[in-house]
């Protein structure tokens, strides 16, 4: 589940945590809800809009189900993180895009890029025991 890592990380930021989470399946929230002492669970869209102290929410649907639940958060003021890919279409990225600036928040797609090959290089080096320079 993506969603967990995405949570541990946000955790892991100074100054930043899991406040709340929307899911379809609880089970999936009472997994975030573990790493993320607080964060309330909600299966009504709306209503975690309304969260307080929401400021971002990071859309981890599958693929082609991003833009919707990002066009709401935009809609609602937050600012929005997107698993990769950030759609599936050009026409579905553009409306996304559009959306977010219109309700001029902040956009970003989540692009992991562990297989790059500097990636590979610097983590090689790091197990090692090396610089990666």
């Amino acid at each position: 589940m993506i969603a967990g890592f995405h949570g541990r990380a946000i955790n892991a930021i100074r100054g930043a945590k899991t406040v709340a989470v929307f899911t379809s399946k609880s089970e999936n929230g009472q997994k975030i809800a573990e790493i993320s002492p607080g964060c309330v669970i909600y299966s009504d869209y709306g209503k975690f809009l309304k969260h307080p102290g929401l400021d971002i929410v990071n859309i981890c649907t599958p693929s082609g189900a991003h833009l919707e639940p990002a066009v709401a958060a935009a809609a609602a003021g937050k600012h929005v993180v997107v698993e990769k890919p950030l759609e599936v279409t050009l026409a579905r990225c553009d409306k996304l895009i559009a959306a977010c600036r219109k309700y001029a928040v902040k956009l970003c797609t989540i692009f992991h890029r562990g297989s790059a090959r500097p990636i590979r290089c610097s983590k090689k080096q790091s197990k090692r025991g090396g610089s990666a320079s």
